[in-house]
């Protein structure tokens, strides 16, 4: 008889973590781009054959994705796309800008001068076509979660990760109003010029004004 080394339990663990992280953000897009619309449900089960997963690793899932308000769970039963109100939206606003703001301070003197051309590009991109709500949406959101690991606190990253999905789906159509186009395109330039400067101070207080919130 072979004998086969069983793998230590954390690494069985961490494995069963990483999964369910993997379909938090899958299931999550799926919401995101509207592939799931509210009021559509979910059964575990179903999604587990369609995925070739157990079901316990999607439950997980599905559990951290109630906790955003992505979804909410009736037990033994399904579990339902929530709907998002203009309310959730507004605030979904302001945090995003706020959270934005402070990844945008922590990652500022941090970066590489190849990553500063990378966020130089992210950056215009932001304000390339303000009244494309969805692309001007995107840009933002593609801005931040390439900064977030960049801003050299941990505790930061794990918030941006889980919140970033909820804030995405709020966000995609929520609109720069048109008397704000010039403003959040001034502030784009700015923002530009404080990472090119390596000035965090006024890095933040642009991206506040990217987000219309100053």
């Amino acid at each position: 008889m072979v004998d086969v080394e069983r793998p230590p339990r954390a690494d069985i663990g961490a494995r069963k973590q990483l999964l369910a992280e993997g379909l938090f953000h899958l299931i999550g897009e799926r919401i995101v781009s509207g592939e799931l619309a509210p009021g559509a449900r979910i059964r575990d089960s179903e999604l587990a054959v369609e995925l070739s997963v157990s079901r316990t690793p999607v439950r997980e899932a599905l559990q951290r994705l109630e906790r955003i308000g992505m979804v909410t769970m009736y037990p033994s039963r399904y579990t339902e796309v929530s709907s998002v109100t203009p309310d959730q939206v507004e605030t979904a606003h302001v945090f995003a800008g706020l959270q934005a703001s402070i990844v945008v301070r922590l990652a500022c003197p941090r970066l590489t001068a190849a990553e500063l051309e990378a966020v130089c590009r992210l950056i215009r991109a932001v304000s390339a076509d303000i009244s494309d709500t969805a692309a001007t949406a995107s840009a933002r959101r593609a801005l931040i979660e390439y900064l977030a690991p960049r801003s050299g606190n941990a505790l930061q990253v794990a918030l941006i990760d889980d919140v970033s999905l909820a804030l995405a789906r709020a966000l995609k159509t929520h609109d720069v109003p048109a008397d704000r186009h010039p403003h959040v395109e001034s502030a784009c330039a700015d923002l530009e010029d404080a990472f090119l400067r390596r000035d965090a101070d006024a890095a933040e207080q642009a991206c506040r004004r990217m987000y219309w919130l100053i």
